[in-house]
């Protein structure tokens, strides 16, 4: 049965190369190529349409790979049944990407569609971001939750020139299952509260809201939390010291990192992904890769941008939970 179905959906797969294998264009003047336009996210079309993702996704070798897979889906049939090809237009921004990761630039260089093109054959394995605000959807045993949920107002660009970057969003997008929201937890003496989630590795802050709680979700981001054996502490805590001047913290595993906040005696704290020497201008690959999974060694782990905006942001005496 599982060899005919299959037969029957490569059938198909087939039929539909040929009757659309030449580029058209949608009601709304979107020019829809056969190869993925630097506008369609992939993976927040396989998370958002998790029928797709069922059909498509689990059979994507037969597309060409897992972006080709969603794309075919989008231009033949998700763009006239009003699906949405990506939670906003501008979602890979080229000048982000060329500046967070010169190591990119420098091998590869900094054209927006080769850029385009490392991130969906390379980047996104790598756990590299496509916009400065990006959170991957998190995939348990392979599967895609489907958590997504569309952005009803996102417009299709008109051509598929990559567009000026637009000022990024002060919220994020993030994970919606299994990621700890405060509910009426009363404002303290800092504006902010800080709340990680050690199952999916998301840092989120929160400001005062209209209702005086820390309800107003202002940044989230991707860390590591302790790996197996270094766990990191859960409970709740306060930042009780800021490194000097965010500068450089030798490690016990002989690493480096910066921006360093304590938040539990011991050597807990929060700080970039680490340097192999004091002084290096790019961190370990590996472990900026590694974030959005356990890998530390019980402290939390950030992006360098991200651990440098929490430094310069959130005050001592800022509460932390470590949950799940």
């Amino acid at each position: 049965m599982k060899k005919t179905f299959n037969l029957i959906l490569t059938v198909t797969a087939v039929f539909f190369l040929v009757m659309f294998s030449e580029n058209r264009v949608n009601a709304t003047g979107a020019v829809l190529t056969e190869n993925t336009p630097v506008w369609f996210d992939a993976e927040y079309y396989a998370a958002a349409y998790p029928d797709v993702y069922e059909t498509y996704g689990k059979n994507a070798a037969m597309y060409g790979g897992f972006d080709s897979a969603m794309w075919f889906h989008y231009r033949n049939q998700g763009v006239y049944e009003g699906r949405i090809p990506a939670a906003s237009p501008l979602w890979f921004d080229p000048v982000y990407y060329a500046s967070a990761y010169p190591d990119v630039v420098s091998v590869y260089g900094n054209d927006p569609a080769t850029l385009f093109t490392h991130y969906i054959t390379l980047g996104r394995a790598e756990r590299r971001r496509p916009n400065a605000y990006y959170i991957h959807t998190p995939i348990v045993n392979s599967i895609l939750p489907g958590t997504v949920t569309p952005a009803v107002t996102a417009a299709v660009p008109q051509t598929v020139t990559v567009p000026a970057p637009a000022a990024p969003a002060v919220t994020a997008p993030v994970p919606q299952t299994g990621v700890y929201v405060p509910t009426g937890v009363p404002a303290g003496k800092s504006p902010y509260y800080i709340i990680v989630d050690r199952t999916f590795n998301v840092c989120n802050v929160f400001t005062v809201g209209p209702d005086g709680t820390y309800s107003q979700l202002i940044r989230s981001m991707l860390c590591s939390t302790g790996r197996e054996g270094h766990g990191t502490p859960g409970g709740t805590f306060t930042i009780y010291e800021h490194t000097a001047g965010g500068g450089w913290i030798n490690m016990i595993d002989g690493t480096w990192a910066v921006w360093g906040m304590r938040f539990r005696t011991g050597g807990y704290m929060f700080h970039s992904v680490c340097f192999s020497r004091r002084g290096d201008a790019l961190p370990i690959p590996e472990e900026a890769a590694a974030l959005g999974s356990k890998a530390s060694l019980g402290c939390v782990r950030l992006s360098v941008d991200d651990a440098k905006w929490l430094y310069n942001t959130v005050p001592n005496g800022t509460m932390v939970t470590i949950g799940n």
